[in-house]
């Protein structure tokens, strides 16, 4: 496929280490050198495309530039004939004159495709995909599925400690041990402290590299039988390895659901804020539809590998 030019910004030392980039890959960690190198790239006629990072947009100020810069690299593009794709984007607002820079790259994008069909209503264009991570191969499996884990956001609300009881109190009587598992640096504090006041086990360490996290971690979800909370990737990979992701949530659903929904699992989506009467019969329903998740999960990696075939193709 060429030379790539990859901007990375400030993003971790064993983030970029981690990376499968192809050979001849250029990593730029200062923008202006990175967007200068992308615009005389588009510029020269027929060879180059520009792939834009999947990821969460939104009405902000640093979000309307980003959709400026994304903007002006596809209309140089197209002037030269080299294509623009936007892909796994998903949005959380549109709000204008904020959303400009993105409707703009939607618009002008040789192939624009979001992670969820609300995204796609807000900006009435292009195609719907599950989220990238759907594509990752299961991890293996080392044992029965003796875990149900949970994974919550650092800055978001946890259920009730009455709710979260009463998972404990299911998986208990499943022979399951309740977890909780820190996927994300920055969730570290809160989920050890989540754990603390469970009096459960927290697995997970602050300082250590991507790999050794990515181990722990999906090794975790490989014998999980359950996963919930409201890390979204947490939920996925923990699918992908073969756990039913649970939605139990402290907090409105503004995308979990609708991601998940993307991928064929709807009916994972559950109750959301549901009350410590109602886990028994949620927990037991989605344990139950296994099967379910399973195929909504293989019918989504079989999705997302097409579209990286027709993209691939089309990059030539």
């Amino acid at each position: 496929m060429g030379i790539w030019h990859v901007y990375l910004g400030d993003a971790p030392d064993d983030y970029v280490a981690s990376l499968q980039v192809p050979h001849g890959t250029t990593l730029y960690r200062r923008f202006p050198a990175w967007f200068l190198a992308a615009t005389v790239g588009m510029m020269r006629s027929g060879r180059s495309a520009f792939v834009s990072n999947p990821g969460e947009i939104s009405s902000t100020r640093v979000e309307f530039l980003w959709g400026v810069v994304t903007s002006c690299l596809i209309i140089v593009g197209r002037i030269f004939g080299n294509p623009g794709y936007r892909t796994g984007i998903g949005s959380r607002d549109k709000t204008r004159p904020l959303s400009l820079g993105h409707e703009i790259a939607t618009k002008m994008a040789a192939k624009s495709v979001w992670r969820d069909a609300a995204s796609r209503e807000l900006f009435g264009r292009g195609d719907v995909a599950p989220d990238w991570a759907f594509a990752l191969s299961r991890w293996p499996a080392s044992g029965e599925r003796r875990y149900v884990v949970m994974s919550y956001r650092f800055d978001k609300p946890v259920p009730s400690a009455e709710v979260l009881q009463a998972v404990g109190a299911w998986a208990a009587r499943k022979g399951k041990e309740l977890v909780v598992v820190t996927q994300v640096a920055r969730d570290f504090e809160a989920n050890r402290n989540l754990a603390k006041q469970l009096d459960i086990r927290h697995i997970g360490t602050e300082n250590a590299s991507l790999i050794d996290v990515e181990r722990v971690v999906r090794g975790t979800y490989a014998e999980a039988s359950i996963v919930l909370g409201n890390r979204i990737h947490g939920l996925i990979l923990g699918a992908v390895d073969g756990a039913i992701p649970a939605i139990i949530l402290g907090h409105p659903d503004l995308k979990v659901g609708r991601t998940l929904r993307t991928a064929g699992l709807e009916l994972q989506e559950g109750l959301g804020e549901i009350g410590p009467d109602d886990v028994d019969a949620y927990l037991d329903y989605i344990e139950d539809h296994r099967n379910d998740s399973e195929d909504g999960v293989q019918c989504a990696g079989e999705r997302l590998r097409r579209l990286s075939l027709e993209i691939g193709n089309a990059l030539g």
